[in-house]
């Protein structure tokens, strides 16, 4: 009798502990469901950088990459394909699947390709997801050795001597835009195609530029170590980086008419499953808003605070640009050698 119950009781425990895993799981299964929004995601997604790696845009949409793929249960994968100031890769995504299998990762310079006319597209060719980070601002740099320490210095040496300092812009991207700004307002510089971010740090490093714009994560350590100097921001926004005694305005409130704000958004190919666009905007704001870890290391890095704002709100954020593309006169510009 005492054995039966023994068993009786074993039984019992063992359907209980078997009842609450399988509970457990469930939960488990059920989070993660609800996390993709109750949507089947391809096992790779490509999220397309169209830059090089190694820059800021790079490093955002990896840090997305890693995040994403535990959140929606997918393989998200970073593919760079650099051209033509970002439009080769846009058009990959605007001409790819529509089955959620490839993502468009980029910035304000989708709208300089467009304005430029690097593109033959715009945002009404694609399914619009999300501004998914916000970019301080680049820091208008210059090596210390020019003997330049202000803007009000850069603006004085080349009108005193006009085109001597190469200026470093990328064709048809935002670089291109805030140089142009800053030429039609008296600043008597040559600007020379020097490529994407990483490039320019790298020319103005072997003194083949004077001025370049930078991300202020990419400049940081020559700043600190006293090799750069910085001038302004070319955003909306002053730098202040209270630990390491910086503050630097933008260009605006030292007195020159010439800015470029800086977003980063997502976009899918036009007709991909609005279901699929729901579940990736949700997910990205559950990382912008609560995941602690990005939050961190976008701050660290690039010094940017968190940022969302889906679909039409997000979309909205880009009308600021008709009033400073215009007037800008794009033309060719010679590679720097």
């Amino acid at each position: 009798m005492l054995k039966k119950l023994v068993c009786a009781s074993l039984a019992a425990v063992m359907m209980l502990t078997l009842t609450a895993c399988g509970g457990g799981q469930k939960k488990a299964d059920d989070k993660s469901k609800a996390a993709a929004g109750g949507v089947k995601w391809p096992k790779n997604v490509q999220i397309i950088v169209p830059y090089g790696a190694g820059g800021d845009t790079d490093f955002n949409a990896r840090l997305y990459a890693q995040k994403l793929s535990k959140k929606l249960g997918a393989n998200f994968v970073i593919t760079n394909v650099n051209g033509n100031g970002g439009s080769t890769g846009s058009r990959q995504v605007k001409d790819g699947k529509k089955d959620g299998s490839i993502i468009l990762f980029n910035h304000t310079a989708f709208l300089v390709n467009q304005a430029s006319k690097a593109a033959d597209f715009g945002f009404k060719d694609f399914d619009f997801a999300s501004v998914a980070a916000a970019n301080p601002g680049n820091v208008i740099v210059v090596n210390k050795d020019l003997g330049i320490n202000s803007l009000a210095d850069l603006k004085k040496y080349s009108e005193a001597n006009p085109d001597k300092l190469k200026i470093a812009v990328q064709t048809g991207a935002t670089s291109y835009v805030i140089a142009a700004q800053l030429v039609k307002a008296g600043f008597k510089l040559k600007m020379v195609d020097a490529g994407a971010a990483a490039d320019r740090l790298t020319a103005l490093l072997g003194h083949h530029v004077d001025v370049i714009f930078s991300p202020y994560g990419g400049v940081k350590d020559y700043i600190k170590k006293g090799d750069m100097v910085p001038l302004a921001m070319d955003g909306e926004n002053d730098l202040v980086v209270a630990d390491q005694n910086i503050n630097v305005k933008n260009v605006v409130h030292q007195g020159t008419d010439a800015y470029v704000p800086f977003y980063y958004f997502f976009a899918f190919p036009k007709g991909t499953d609005p279901k699929l666009v729901e579940s990736f905007n949700a997910a990205c704001k559950d990382i912008v808003e609560n995941d602690k870890d990005y939050q961190d290391k976008i701050y660290k890095t690039y010094f940017q605070k968190p940022f969302f704002k889906a679909g039409k709100e997000g979309l909205a954020i880009y009308d600021k640009y008709e009033g400073v593309l215009k007037g800008i006169q794009f033309s060719k510009v010679n590679k720097n050698s």
